[in-house]
């Protein structure tokens, strides 16, 4: 009998999904699964490329092709205020900004559309995005801002890279009232035809991993998971503010899909479409 080939899932290697890869590695049998690691615009590409079959994805790819996609139910990496992990460094306060290009890293694409939005409909700005493989302190030497996510966010606000630190979830909070969502569990249409069933009860196992790492954060001893660089209050604070639901967030990522459309980032606000676990 020819075994049928692995599902292939997109990993993030960022201190934020830690606690739910380790819930899954750690309580369900995953012979059947093959972890494929990238930056989030990288598993973007493979996921849209149908080189993987269910990922963590930014936000935005789905906003971009919904007819590619379906949304696992009620799970996302999300934040209902502060982030922590998607800085604009500034060497000048938010509100002093200048014109000129502002430069993003390369791994991300839900928070350089987020960055934009909130440019032009908080400060009336349209600065020019520059996407860059420079480090922080070098980024801010040529250029007045550099948007910074992941663990390199978190490396620059711990050890001091800018002289203004501008959370992006907060901004976000500020201005609409609503969570953000940065982060979808997205899978491929094309991977549904043969892997249907590994991909239901993958989603089923994404769940029951949420609840496993809902309870675990409340243990001291589930910090020995986290970066040995990240100090323990400030990783416990880190996972405190994010949240892996999909309930009330949804309003935040509708909103977000209705301003993206406003300036040009989508051809439309989709509607969330989600894969059937039944």
């Amino acid at each position: 009998m020819t075994r049928n080939p692995s599902l292939r899932v997109g990993l993030i290697p960022y201190a934020n999904l830690v606690p739910i890869f380790h819930a899954l590695t750690t309580h369900f049998r995953l012979e059947d699964v093959r972890f494929v690691p990238g930056m989030p615009s990288e598993l973007n590409r493979m996921l849209r490329a149908g080189r993987l079959d269910i990922s963590p994805s930014s936000s935005i790819e789905y906003g971009k092709y919904p007819d590619r996609y379906l949304l696992c139910p009620g799970i996302s990496v999300s934040s209902r205020s502060k982030v922590m992990s998607v800085l604009l460094l500034s060497n000048d306060p938010l509100k002093r900004l200048p014109d000129g290009p502002i430069a993003v890293t390369q791994a991300s694409d839900t928070s350089v559309v987020l960055l934009e939005i909130l440019l032009r409909e908080s400060l009336g700005k349209r600065n020019r995005i520059v996407r860059t493989n420079l480090p922080p302190g070098e980024a801010l030497r040529r250029h007045p801002a550099y948007l910074a996510i992941g663990d390199e966010a978190l490396q620059a606000s711990l050890f001091g890279a800018a002289k203004h630190v501008t959370d992006m979830g907060e901004w976000w909070r500020r201005e609409t009232g609503t969570p953000f969502v940065f982060a979808l569990w997205i899978v491929s249409r094309e991977a549904l035809p043969r892997r249907r069933e590994a991909l239901r009860a993958f989603a089923g196992m994404l769940l029951t991993a949420k609840k496993i790492a809902r309870e675990s954060l409340k243990r001291p001893e589930h910090l020995r998971i986290g970066p040995e660089w990240m100090p323990g209050d400030l990783l416990a604070a880190y996972w405190k503010n994010l949240s892996y639901d999909l309930d009330d967030e949804a309003e935040g990522l509708l909103r977000f899909y209705r301003l993206a459309r406003k300036i040009g980032k989508i051809p439309s606000a989709p509607p969330l479409r989600f894969l059937d676990l039944s």
